[in-house]
């Protein structure tokens, strides 16, 4: 099953798309001219088709980032094993047209349904190329299922719990993993008791594992492949084909089928009471892809049209209904059983002998090498036998691998991408405040508990002194008084510095609004492990502005990684190699070094002087601009050139 689907409309509410459902098995085509994405994906998930063909993945779903309604959520709504090809090729792109051309499909460019359906005819013929997201890794991430709360009396018992279990649920996946002979990382962050949390990078794919994802008592478990970086293709392997074949059909109360291949050999007669359209159409795919459906008399019946139709074959007409003496000429070296089965044959017989002078011509010219049956059925569908063997030679060479990428093309939207800033603005706006918010319910909290601990020395000291003839008892409650003096300075300690990142905070944020100071988010260092920190710790979002301390061990897959987040800039300390430098400016991200701007930072804050920042972008804008014209430039040139050598090729 092949499910071919087109972009149909855009519109503010969302997409719809047009789809043909090509049943090769069945020999059945259902069209739908316009259903909703969500639709879309209910519905692939229910067929599970073994292949969804498009002219362009991109119009599943947008590219700017990896949420609801991106080609990355649609990728992974897919069932495991249903390939998304895209025809056009993602390697080497050609148009949908020529593709359509050159294996005789025909269909309206500006009608969906007719796109749809074409591409569902191109994959079904092993072309294009199928699209990679998910890697042959899975990561399996054991974690607490639940929030350790606020404090109190028995927290730490509970954390300590907790962490236990954790522990005990990776040790069980240990032991699973181990027993299949899979191959694995592990990585551990440790906790009180146990373990906070644990990574399994398994060596397999996810079908290959069995744990499943789920939640029990205090541990969760998730199971999920690993995803590439980016998008990537590989060219679809062409299937085999199958055997041209000629088939005749008598209709009626007992309906007679005669399948003969394009020598005149007989492959299949039968007749059937009960045989359903549906089945002689499975019967008649089983056997092989029909080239010409016959019909012993004039007009042709509907039923036999229907056939036709369903195999976009072509269909044979005698020039007036064969008598039956006729019939009993062409069939007497065959076996039949009834008249239905020998009018079946000869409407079969007469057309491969309306044929069969052209067959033998075609096989005359045909060179060694080149698929004699794939030759005729091109000619019998309009081509001259010289034009059909040089389009299969060339079929043959355009058919290789190849291994250059083609980087997908962009449409630069300035309203969708203003209207994404201002929205990455004010959820900055929110995430502060919510930041404040939870620093100073973290204060409040740390006051009740220190009242809580001052009533708890009060109530000690009491009972100390009304146990004070017991030195030992004296003796192990003057030791915790003291560590709970200890634990009260550390508090102060906390709060005071809790208080003094909020008035920092307080200071940047009214400067920010201001429109003085810009905020920098800080990373220790240039590399993906110190990005990946900084993001579980404080989150990198599109639009941020990147300050690394050391910019030294960064390559290009780094860089690469801060393009696909979306980040508006890096400024950085130290020297950054060359690769990092070249693959920044192949993305369009501005790079500074510190000592080009104003910055201020105080532990993981910094900030930067909004004017200076502001004419450095416009700088580089202008330095930036100048450099891609003069990319355009010489691409124009070499194109030139190239054209000018295919003149001169062509004209020699």
């Amino acid at each position: 099953m092949i499910l071919g689907v087109d972009l149909a409309r855009r519109s503010k509410c969302g997409r719809s798309y047009a789809v043909v459902v090509l049943n090769e098995t069945r020999g059945t085509v259902e069209r739908f001219p316009s259903i909703s994405r969500f639709r879309l994906i209910r519905m692939i998930k229910r067929l599970k088709p073994e292949i969804v063909a498009t002219d362009n993945i991109y119009e599943l779903g947008n590219d700017k980032g990896r949420g609801d309604g991106s080609l990355a959520e649609f990728l992974r709504e897919l069932p495991s094993r249903t390939k998304l090809v895209q025809v056009t090729g993602g390697v080497r792109r050609q148009p949908l047209n020529r593709l359509a051309k050159r294996l005789r499909i025909t269909f309206n460019r500006f009608n969906p349904l007719d796109e749809a359906n074409a591409c569902a005819l191109l994959a079904r013929d092993g072309v294009g190329d199928e699209v990679l997201f998910f890697r042959d890794k899975t990561q399996i991430k054991v974690s607490r299922a639940r929030s350790l709360g606020k404090g109190g009396w028995s927290q730490k018992r509970y954390g300590r719990r907790v962490h236990a279990a954790v522990k005990e649920r990776t040790e069980e996946i240990k032991d699973i993993l181990r027993e299949s002979g899979l191959k694995y990382e592990l990585s551990v962050k440790k906790g009180f008791g146990g373990y906070v949390s644990a990574i399994f990078l398994v060596d397999a794919k996810r079908d290959d594992i069995h744990i499943s994802s789920g939640r029990s008592g205090d541990v969760q478990v998730k199971v999920s492949p690993l995803e590439r970086e980016r998008i990537e293709f590989v060219q679809q392997r062409n299937p085999p084909r199958r055997r041209y074949i000629i088939v005749g059909i008598d209709p009626g109360t007992t309906t007679g089928v005669a399948i003969l291949d394009l020598n005149g050999n007989l492959i299949e007669l039968s007749s059937s009471r009960t045989r359903t359209p549906a089945e002689l159409i499975e019967t008649i795919a089983e056997a092989g892809r029909p080239l010409i459906v016959a019909s012993d008399v004039k007009p042709v019946p509907s039923g036999v049209d229907k056939i036709k139709r369903a195999f976009n074959a072509i269909l044979h007409e005698p020039q007036e209904s064969l008598a039956v003496d006729i019939k009993i000429a062409l069939t007497k070296s065959f076996e039949y059983r009834n008249d239905h089965e020998r009018d079946a044959l000869a409407a079969a017989l007469d057309a491969y002998n309306s044929h069969k002078a052209k067959f033998k011509q075609i096989e005359k010219k045909t060179p060694p090498g080149v698929d004699v049956d794939e030759v005729k059925a091109r000619v019998l569908r309009g081509s001259k036998i010289d034009a059909a063997i040089s389009s299969l030679l060339t079929d043959k060479r355009v058919d290789k691998p190849v291994s250059d990428r083609v980087e997908e093309e962009k449409v630069d939207e300035k309203v969708v991408e203003l209207r994404s800033d201002l929205k990455s603005a004010y959820e900055r706006i929110d995430l502060l405040k919510k930041y404040i918010e939870e620093l100073e319910l973290k204060i409040r909290d740390k006051e009740m508990e220190i009242e809580d601990l001052r009533a708890e020395i009060r109530m000690i000291l009491s009972h100390e002194r009304q146990m004070a003839l017991r030195s030992k008892e004296l003796k192990r409650r003057d030791s915790e008084i003291k560590r709970l003096k200890r634990v009260i300075w550390e508090l102060k300690e906390e709060n005071k510095m809790l208080l003094s990142r909020i008035e920092h905070l307080k200071s940047v944020r009214k400067q920010e609004m201001r429109g003085e100071r810009l905020p920098l988010k800080v990373i220790d260092s240039f590399n993906r492990n110190a990005i990946m920190r900084s993001m579980e710790e404080y989150g990198i979002r599109k639009g941020d502005i990147l300050l690394f301390k050391d910019a030294s061990g960064g390559g290009e897959s780094t860089v690469r990684m801060l393009g696909e987040i979306g980040i508006k800039a890096v400024v950085y300390l130290g020297e950054m190699s060359h690769m990092a430098a070249d693959a920044f400016i192949e993305l369009g991200i501005p790079a500074f070094r510190a000592d080009e701007l104003s910055i201020k930072m105080s532990d993981e804050i910094a900030v930067v002087d909004a004017k200076l920042f502001e004419m450095k972008m416009e700088e580089w804008r202008k330095e930036y601009g100048l450099l891609m014209k003069k990319q355009r430039e010489r691409w124009v040139e070499e194109l030139v050139d190239q054209y000018r050598m295919e003149r001169e090729r062509e004209n020699r």
